[in-house]
């Protein structure tokens, strides 16, 4: 059996590549994230190995192919290990019309560029579907407005009215004479001109399929219960159906685009037996509901995995009829307005409603609450709204969605970052978007320092995964890069500007002449790694933070010892369990002179009291910046360093406060310019080194 792969997953903001990787890491797929911004929702997912930013593929293009082929070489596997690049979502079509620059390095999971080409954009689809004789709407298009202000009046209605390569909904608007459309069509433009389309009675429709040289491999269709905005709007709760009556179509369209990959189709049909579906469009990517595809059956993730890699493709779960899930938030917004238009008086609310979904649509989430209740309250009694909306939730409450996993519960957060961005701003933070000097490609001319500098975050190979996404936001928040450093994987101190030597187990006792506990597990191989790290940063004058046990260790490196517990110490304030840890608060006293005291602001702080150690002898150069009232140290430093702090709190978990932010903004600031230095360095011919001694290494001892 060959070894698990290795994926580079794009679009990583989005609950279809949480799918994705959710579908690979099970099996073993080793998945790499990406997007334009930071802090994504991949980024927060323990199926995501790691994660990296690259341009954005709309606007710089040229870059972005840049910075993927970058990466692709980067995370290439050095054994002969399957390599995948997977994209899932538009950027496709890009990716796919340059697949020569990635294969054969990388396999990548996407059609042809010629396969897509017959669907996309939708007029191609047009031509293809009328060529083939295969059912679909009429379609028209005026190349400007004189055209179309001939072409409107000649044509019966209603007439859909759609870009031409919209996504999601968005654009598509529902004329009812000639005057709208002219109007909608004017107003998606005429570049490309819009498609108006004969209007196809019923339901929509959505079939998932994954073919190879034109034959169907699997197969599933569900529909929309729920859309929001309700009409023609993305599915918010949807229905796992019966695929035979799009079947003659399906394996029509996929044999004349001789289609190898994912595809999805939309369709609109009455239901009944008499009648045949309608193809409204076909889309060469992920869709929406791809979790409930998985969720239902097939698993097109990783039935894709399997084709891209040459293995059989084995559908070993056949589509579940009846079965039923939601996609968060919009699944709220989309019972909410079902609500508001059950009521026959709604209508004198429409328009405020309307504005709603505007506000909604551009991130004005506190603008559309509010014109919502304005709707809603024009015509609905709050007690009747209430009731109606608790009904309409409780049909559902059970289905399952993309945030459900109670074994992934951080993804969460990186919904919810942006999400509060958009709440104060409106646009997303500044702190995730993308810098194009932050690209790794090769640019002409001298170098540049990166916007974001890199921080290396020392960890143990597992575990500790609360404390590393805590630590892992308040770098970003602070403006830089945070890397995972391991035993395993030490990474080069050249990509590195910046340290957070990291909490986790007990510092190894003998390492400072105390006795190890018995059956107590240390974490000996971590250490060796941390002490290679504190000679590179003292050799390479690196910013240094020290956390809990980090502070620890960088006290014992250079030659301190520790207590190994507190009881020789009066009013130890102790949690009395893991949750109380997070709350517990203790007092200590800053000096007000150290360089601490001078970044956090602050005389007298409350810091948690998760450490069940404490600095005893101070190393060499090293001074006391913090003490509780019974003595213990708090924070230690070396004031001969550009950085170098270590306290015995965790100041990633206490990141709501500003003192403990303007922390985490120094150690940034200090690795951006130590990354500048280095980069006016590079340009020269040598770079000269820290004359700095390095502090010893603890010696090697068996465990």
């Amino acid at each position: 059996m060959s070894k698990p792969g290795r994926v580079i997953l794009t679009y990583g903001r989005s609950l279809m590549a949480l799918v994705i990787a959710r579908s690979l890491s099970k099996r073993g797929v080793e998945v790499i994230g990406c997007d334009d911004i930071g802090l994504t929702v991949l980024s927060f997912s323990k199926h995501v190995k790691e994660t990296f930013t690259v341009a954005p593929w709309e606007s710089e293009p040229v870059q972005f192919l840049a910075d993927l082929e970058a990466a692709v070489l980067e995370y290439a596997p050095k054994d002969w290990r399957p390599y995948v690049l997977m994209p899932a979502f538009r950027e496709i079509e890009l990716i796919t019309r340059h697949r020569d620059r990635f294969e054969p390095t990388i396999k990548l999971a996407a059609p042809t560029i010629e396969s897509i080409g017959l669907v996309n954009p939708k007029h191609h689809l047009a031509a293809l579907v009328a060529e083939h004789g295969i059912d679909a709407p009429h379609t028209w298009s005026a190349a400007n407005e004189a055209e179309l202000r001939k072409l409107a009046p000649t044509l019966s209605y209603p007439k859909i009215i759609k870009p031409v390569d919209g996504v999601g909904g968005r654009g598509v608007s529902c004329a009812r004479s000639a005057e709208d459309a002219v109007e909608q069509a004017s107003a998606i433009g005429f570049d490309p001109p819009a498609l108006i389309q004969d209007f196809c009675d019923g339901e929509d429709y959505c079939v998932a399929v994954l073919a190879k040289a034109g034959a169907v491999q699997a197969i599933m269709a569900y529909r929309n219960l729920l859309t929001f905005p309700r009409e023609a709007g993305a599915g918010a709760t949807r229905e796992t159906v019966d695929d035979a009556p799009f079947r003659e179509c399906v394996d029509q369209l996929m044999a004349a685009t001789n289609w190898n990959g994912l595809a999805q189709l939309d369709f609109r049909w009455s239901g009944k037996a008499e009648d045949k579906p309608c193809l409204i469009e076909v889309n060469a990517r992920y869709w929406a509901g791809i979790f409930h595809s998985v969720e239902t059956g097939p698993d097109f993730p990783w039935l894709l995995y399997q084709q891209t890699i040459g293995q059989p493709v084995v559908v070993e779960d056949a589509p579940t009829i009846g079965a039923i899930t939601k996609t968060p938030g919009v699944w709220l917004a989309a019972a909410i307005e079902d609500v508001a238009v059950s009521d026959p008086h709604f209508a004198a609310a429409s328009e405020a409603w309307s504005e709603a979904k505007k506000n909604l649509a551009n991130g004005e989430i506190i603008k559309a609450v509010e014109k919502a209740g304005a709707a809603l309250s024009e015509s609905l009694t709050v007690s009747e709204a209430a009731a109606q909306l608790k009904a309409s939730l409780a049909e559902l409450r059970g289905a399952p969605s993309e945030l459900s996993e109670a074994k992934d519960p951080l993804v969460g957060l990186g919904v919810l970052f942006v999400i509060s961005s958009l709440i104060r701003h409106g646009k997303l933070p500044p702190e995730v978007t993308y810098k194009a000097s932050e690209a790794p490609a090769p640019r002409a001319g001298p170098p540049k320092p990166r916007e974001r500098p890199f921080i290396g975050v020392t960890k143990p190979e597992t575990g500790d995964t609360l404390s590393w996404w805590a630590m892992k936001f308040a770098i970003w928040l602070a403006g830089g890069a945070p890397v995972k450093l391991t035993a395993k994987a030490p990474r080069d101190p050249h990509t590195i500007d910046g340290l957070v030597f990291g909490g986790g187990s007990d510092v190894y006792p003998l390492h400072y002449q105390g006795k190890p506990k018995e059956n107590y597990r240390y974490d000996l191989a971590r250490s060796e790694m941390e002490a290679s790290w504190a000679i590179t940063a003292r050799r390479h004058d690196l910013p240094v933070l020290g956390v809990c046990r980090g502070a620890q260790m960088l006290n014992v490196l250079a030659g301190g010892t520790l207590h190994a517990d507190l009881s020789g110490f009066q009013n130890v304030r102790r949690a009395r369990d893991a949750i109380d840890r997070l709350f517990t608060r203790k007092p200590v006293a800053i000096r007000i002179r150290s360089r601490l005291g001078e970044i956090l602001g602050e005389t007298d702080l409350c810091v948690n009291a998760i450490h069940e150690q404490a600095i005893d002898r101070l190393g060499a150069g090293l001074s006391v910046s913090a003490r509780e009232p019974n003595g213990i140290i708090q924070a230690m430093e070396d004031r001969s360093r550009r950085f170098w702090i270590g306290v015995q709190f965790h100041p990633e978990l206490l990141i709501y406060r500003k003192p403990y932010r303007r922390l985490f903004k120094a150690l940034v600031e200090a690795a951006k310019a130590r990354a500048a230095e280095r980069m006016v360095a590079a340009s020269t011919p040598t770079e000269e080194p820290s004359i700095a001694a390095p502090i010893p290494a603890p010696a090697k001892t068996a465990a």
